[in-house]
């Protein structure tokens, strides 16, 4: 897997189609209602705390959370009655993307990712087939970079907090659509990682590596992956340096 940062792009080769701008919309899910129809378009059921942070403010700030967005297909038809406009639009939910803060498990692989607090991760990203190579993806993935790299003074995070929000996320080289939907989003590359897992052992180990940024995988390998899983953190090569006189 490769390790990405993306972010928001103007690249002339974006699709900027305005075709696929006038037929979807995103947004971050705001509802039970909306969040369902995310994890049942991406095959997500999300973190138990998902569900509860939507209908409730008091989450520790130290706490993981994950965060979905969604594309609607809009402007199929059109109804007399808001109430039916609604559910309408509920209804034209084509798929989603999730983010987590602080940390995300990878149960399958037994890997953990650590996060610093100017930091997320992008996974389980999914369109449903009939929508997929329209311009669905692009719309998406533009609203949540723009959304979540701003600065927002009054949360602590952004420029204006001295750290610019970074999304991270794991692309398989092999799978050549993935490559391509991220490609313009794709700021920086950390280099690449790999993993095994058979049974409860876990082993990963580094390949290429960037000159600026540094994957670190603590420990090699675990025979507990469930319990104790492999840890991974990104950081700039100058922060791992600076940690390390620290400790001397």
């Amino acid at each position: 897997m490769e390790i990405v940062r993306l972010g928001p792009s103007s690249a002339e080769g974006e699709s900027n189609d305005r075709n696929a701008t006038d037929a979807y919309q995103a947004r971050k899910v705001v509802s039970t209602e909306e969040l369902e129809r995310v994890q049942m378009a991406t095959l997500y059921s999300g973190d138990s705390s998902t569900q509860s942070s939507l209908q409730s403010k008091d989450v520790a700030a130290n706490e993981p959370t994950e965060i979905a967005y969604a594309v609607f297909r809009v402007g199929v038809t059109e109804r007399s009655f808001q109430s039916e406009n609604q559910n309408e639009s509920a209804a034209q939910i084509v798929g989603g993307v999730w983010i987590a803060t602080r940390s995300f498990i990878e149960c399958d692989l037994h890997l953990q990712i650590d996060l610093a607090e100017h930091q997320r991760w992008l996974f389980a990203a999914r369109m449903i087939p009939e929508e997929r190579n329209r311009g669905a993806y692009s719309v998406l993935l533009r609203k949540l970079l723009w959304a979540e790299t701003s600065s927002d003074p009054s949360n602590g995070r952004g420029a204006e907090a001295g750290e610019v929000t970074q999304v991270w996320a794991a692309i398989n080289p092999a799978n050549h659509r993935s490559v391509r939907a991220h490609a313009v989003f794709k700021n920086s590359s950390a280099g690449r990682i790999h993993l095994v897992r058979v049974g409860p052992l876990a082993v990963a180990w580094r390949g290429r590596s960037s000159a600026d940024i540094a994957v670190t995988m603590r420990p090699k390998w675990t025979w507990r992956g469930s319990e104790s899983p492999l840890r991974m953190t990104v950081e700039p090569i100058t922060s791992q340096r600076d940690s390390t006189a620290n400790s001397v």
